[in-house]
């Protein structure tokens, strides 16, 4: 498959077509937006942020590269290649939005697996995060995606036009998805199940509850049905020290755990771990 730039990007201020001249995507209300030197795109406007730096900070999207880059999560990865298979067009203009990319490890991961010709379908892939250094990690890795900084509750998308959104442990605004979605599109969402990490949680907390899947009552709400669902476990044995560290500083945890709690995953040697992923479709 060949990969091509977006073609649906939509001004963040106004909702108008974007169109690319020169270094800068432009709206014809005169708005325009400068790609930087490393390809990516900042979609995100001031009024849309909730701070000055919002979501994954510079430190923990270098432990998530640090230990995805050991290859711990790639099984994750193989299996997401698989489960979209069957999801895409066989011809035309495939366009695909990973929605809270991260430093595109999962689009990253999809794009090489893809077959290494020009014919068609062709392939718009689009990774976009709300956090600047998560899509600046991206675009330094990959130059075959649209990058883009962005929020999911405004997607600077245009209107039915996209096929297949992939949400990988993200936060999913379902009213959006709808709103970009063709009408025959898609979402894969890829989220934690009850036992993942159950152990580090063990340790990190006092009590443990079971953790169910990320709801999609709203989805639901809107129209969305779970056509397909697929369990994906495995386990990382005995995991040492250092990636251990850089797995906790990627994850909600960082920030839920006490100080003893952190205390107690810094003092482990080695620690052996339950991976335990659900992989579900939704259709309109």
């Amino acid at each position: 498959m060949k990969t091509v730039a977006a073609h649906n990007l939509a001004c963040p201020l106004d909702a108008a077509p974007l169109l690319k001249q020169g270094r800068q995507y432009c709206c014809p209300q005169g708005h325009s937006f400068d790609l930087a030197r490393q390809g990516q795109l900042n979609l995100l406007p001031v009024q849309f942020k909730k701070s000055k730096d919002p979501g994954d900070s510079k430190s923990m999207i270098a432990a998530r590269g640090a230990f995805l880059q050991r290859g711990f999560y790639q099984p994750l990865s193989l299996a997401l290649n698989e489960f979209i298979k069957p999801h895409l067009a066989e011809q035309g203009l495939i366009t695909v939005l990973d929605a809270g990319c991260g430093e595109g490890y999962y689009l990253r991961g999809w794009l090489h697996s893809l077959p290494l010709d020009d014919h068609e379908p062709k392939v718009a892939a689009i990774g976009l995060d709300i956090s600047k250094w998560a899509v600046l990690a991206a675009a330094k890795k990959n130059q075959q995606a649209t990058w883009l900084v962005g929020s999911n509750r405004h997607l600077p998308l245009q209107d039915n036009s996209v096929d297949l959104i992939l949400s990988c442990f993200g936060f999913a605004d379902y009213s959006q998805f709808k709103r970009v979605l063709k009408p025959n599109g898609k979402i894969i969402l890829m989220d934690a199940g009850e036992d993942h990490l159950l152990e580090l949680r063990r340790i990190i907390y006092e009590e443990v509850r079971q953790s169910p899947l990320a709801s999609v009552a709203q989805a639901i709400s809107l129209g969305f049905q779970v056509q397909q669902n697929q369990r994906v476990q495995f386990e990382l044995e005995s995991l040492p020290a250092e990636p251990l560290q850089q797995l906790l500083s990627m994850t909600p945890h960082l920030y839920r755990a006490s100080k003893q709690g952190k205390q107690a995953v810094a003092d482990l040697t080695q620690l052996s771990l339950t991976v335990d992923v659900a992989l579900r479709v939704l259709t309109l």
